[in-house]
């Protein structure tokens, strides 16, 4: 089983997106239930990291990053030796053009 690291930004992407549910959008039985999605399909990636498809995009990347949709949201994470490292967290509409919104 792989260890799991979340990076900083993807920390805030997480809590950004749970507040919003929660107290915007005032239904914090949402916010319950897409942490723990989360919660599932993270404990699923450590265990089977290349379980899920890559990005493609046409910009060069250093580290090959995969995704997976949880709800409205896509969780990009890279994978190394003994190591997923989450790196984003986003809505599914946002903008993903803007050059380094995904490595880090």
């Amino acid at each position: 089983m792989h260890k799991v690291v979340y990076l900083p930004l993807a920390e805030a992407d997480i809590l950004e997106a749970v507040d919003y549910i929660a107290f915007n959008l005032d239904s914090p039985s949402a916010a319950e239930d897409l942490l723990s999605e989360l919660d599932k399909t993270v404990k699923l990636i450590a265990e089977f990291p290349y379980a899920f498809e890559l990005y493609w995009t046409d910009r060069p990347m250093k580290d090959e990053i995969r995704k997976v949709s949880i709800k409205n949201y896509v969780l990009y994470y890279a994978v190394f030796h003994d190591t997923v490292e989450i790196r984003r967290f986003l809505h599914g509409r946002r903008d993903r053009s803007r050059p380094s919104i995904i490595e880090k």
